[in-house]
């Protein structure tokens, strides 16, 4: 009763919450509307600047290519002039001073011009005049005439023409009056230059030089700048697609908060219908007092009285893992044994004895071993450290089918793979020891060792002995018997084999590849 209405006043305040939440989704809502026009403003701003940037990525290009061929010839003229100019500067600059001073002296000339040649064509024109005077006074009509009359007359005409010239010449320059003053503005322009290249010729190569700098740096500029243009295009390009992305999500996100808002208001109407029914189920539920409350619980925590009773306990620790060590111990010494054993008697398998003699002849010998080891271990056990054994005899008549059999599986093993067999001894009793279930239930292990767990000797030692030394029913322990004997008969079997294997020499025992 009391958590139904703390989960009442909790709807409560879970519905004043999705009310603030609906007011978010409204809000978020008419953000998102005005942030689709904002996206939308900036798609189509990048796309004015994207056709911007290709117009100046365009014109960049050609004034990079521009710049690149005047760099170019610059740079070869420079190559051609350079020697000239640094050779010869003083020259150029001696001659220039003389075009300078001539200029300057044409062009004062030019100022007196007009009067010049007015006052020779009046001076042309009267001389002409006088001598045409002369000529009449002392040619026409005098008697004697005088004897220079023809040259005189030679002289008048020449004079005339003269006198017609000097006229022409004062025309001319009388209609291009005009003409000269813009020749002399050239004559001016003229002596200014020659003068600076009088002046400045003897460092042309290096102002050349500097030019050349300048017209380069120029050219790397503009190629950095085309470059630039070229990187700004392709920015904004991508820029433009991830615009066009931003829209498209921005109006997915304004149709989501939309949805949103549809979705929060079913909240808050699911939620005053689920605070309301919590109210309700509240006033209905039963509310007793504390010592109602506790009764009521006793008895639903404690319906049954749970009485456990072990049926075959083990004193001690070490009883309980007595059946694990045990059979370890036993198959140790059959390891050890056929360290120092051979398998196979090499002098029977040399006069070709019987193979199933040979198999015998190399088992017995460890077996008997065998059964002095058993009986030394529990004696040491149950004298020495106190194991109580509840079926004590049962327990040694079973150890001794035990290394039995352990003997008879180290044999062939032995026999069969040679020295690697040692290896694979040391690995089947790893393989043992994991799955045979001897300190925890094999249920626990990985899934291999539950799947090698039926197939192996030992989980049947284990589970026979448990039954031999704490007690307990005798199935485990006879079916136990019978797989040791068929394991016992099978290993002795393939021993056989191995020694009737060994009887049979073929080129590779004559000359083994590898040999150990």
């Amino acid at each position: 009763h009391g958590e139904t209405e703390k989960a009442a006043k909790s709807a409560d305040k879970l519905g004043k919450g999705i009310g603030k939440a609906k007011k978010g989704a409204d809000d978020l809502a008419k953000g998102l509307a005005k942030a689709k026009k904002g996206s939308r403003d900036l798609k189509s701003g990048l796309g004015t600047l994207y056709q911007g940037s290709g117009t100046l990525k365009t014109g960049a290009g050609g004034v990079a290519d521009g710049t690149q061929s005047l760099s170019d010839k610059v740079n070869d003229v420079a190559a051609k002039v350079r020697p000239f100019l640094k050779e010869h500067g003083k020259e150029i600059g001696d001659v220039s001073q003389l075009v300078a001073d001539a200029s300057q002296k044409a062009s004062d000339s030019l100022d007196t011009l007009p009067e010049t040649t007015a006052t020779a064509a009046t001076r042309a024109r009267k001389a002409s005049d006088g001598l045409a005077a002369d000529y009449r006074t002392r040619c026409e009509g005098a008697v004697p005439p005088d004897p220079d009359c023809p040259a005189l007359k030679k002289s008048v005409a020449a004079a005339d023409t003269a006198a017609d010239v000097a006229e022409d010449v004062n025309k001319l320059v009388q209609d291009h009056t005009t003409q000269l003053d813009a020749l002399g503005g050239h004559l001016d322009d003229l002596h200014d230059q020659a003068l600076w290249l009088a002046r400045n010729a003897p460092h042309l190569g290096t102002d050349l030089d500097t030019a050349v700098r300048k017209v380069n740096a120029l050219n790397s500029g503009a190629q950095k700048v085309a470059k630039g243009a070229g990187t700004l295009h392709t920015g904004l390009s991508t820029a433009k697609t991830g615009a066009s992305d931003l829209d498209s999500g921005v109006g997915k996100a304004r149709g989501g908060a939309d949805t949103l808002g549809g979705g929060m208001f079913r909240l808050v109407d699911g939620s005053g219908k689920l605070s309301g029914g919590l109210h309700d189920g509240a006033d209905k539920i039963p509310d007793y007092g504390k010592q109602d409350r506790d009764a009521r619980t006793e008895v639903m925590a404690d319906p049954v009285r749970l009485v456990n009773q072990a049926l075959h306990k083990a004193p001690n620790y070490g009883t309980g893992f007595a059946p694990y060590f045990i059979p370890l111990s036993l198959w140790v010494g059959a390891m050890v044994a056929y360290m120092l054993i051979q398998p196979l008697n090499k002098r029977a398998l040399a006069v070709g004895a019987s193979s199933w003699r040979i198999a015998f002849a190399g088992w017995l010998p460890v077996a008997a071993i065998g059964v002095f080891q058993t009986l030394a271990l529990m004696a040491v056990l149950h004298w020495a450290i106190g194991l109580q054994m509840a079926r004590a005899a049962g327990t040694l008549g079973f150890l001794m089918l035990v290394t039995a059999c352990f003997a008879a599986i180290v044999q062939w093993l032995n026999a069969r793979f040679g020295p690697a067999g040692r290896i694979l001894v040391l690995a089947l009793l790893m393989l043992q020891l994991t799955s045979a279930g001897g300190t925890y239930p094999v249920q626990t292990s990985p899934r291999f060792f539950n799947a090698i767990h039926p197939f192996l000797p030992m989980t049947y030692v284990v589970d026979g002995l448990r039954r031999l030394i704490t007690g307990g029913g005798l199935g485990p322990v006879w079916l136990a018997c019978g797989v040791l004997l068929g394991f016992s008969v099978a290993a002795l079997a393939l021993t056989a084999w191995s020694a009737r294997r060994r009887q049979v020499w073929s080129v590779d025992r004559l000359h083994p590849e590898l040999s150990l």
